[in-house]
């Protein structure tokens, strides 16, 4: 056992893309759709106030590419790549949902891009209070 490693956070994703990359090549090879996920990155969700704040990578994506949905406590970001090299044409898509931890206003989202980086912002529903009625 003393010879287990903890791998970082860099060699994982060094080795995620490196794999996202040879199975793209195999998805070439046999003209098959390669997958966007190595462009991407991971989404991360925190608290702020009155809202949830979303992040994301988009690496090359054109932002007139990626498509942001909210609807009560999920949200959905998807993408579409045609691209043509040469006599071949190529399609990648992604599509990340997140299940978020409370309803959102879905009329009051805010998605803002800048420098490949894609920031949503999800106003929170106001609390609801629970009444608890007691039949005698």
């Amino acid at each position: 056992m003393a010879d287990l490693k903890r791998w970082s956070r860099g060699e994982i994703t060094r080795m995620r893309l490196e794999i996202d990359r040879l199975f793209d090549e195999l998805c070439l090879d046999f003209d098959l759709p390669a997958m966007v996920c190595r462009m991407t990155g991971d989404i991360e969700l925190w608290e702020e106030d009155d809202a949830l704040v979303c992040r994301m990578e988009l690496g090359a994506i054109d932002p007139d590419d990626v498509t942001v949905m909210a609807t009560g406590r999920l949200l959905a970001i998807t993408a579409e790549v045609s691209e043509v090299e040469g006599s071949r044409r190529r399609s990648r898509a992604f599509r990340r949902e997140i299940r978020l931890p409370c309803a959102i206003r879905a009329d009051e989202v805010e998605v803002a891009f800048a420098d490949s980086v894609l920031l949503v912002r999800l106003p929170r529903c106001t609390r609801q209070h629970i009444v608890r009625i007691i039949k005698k």
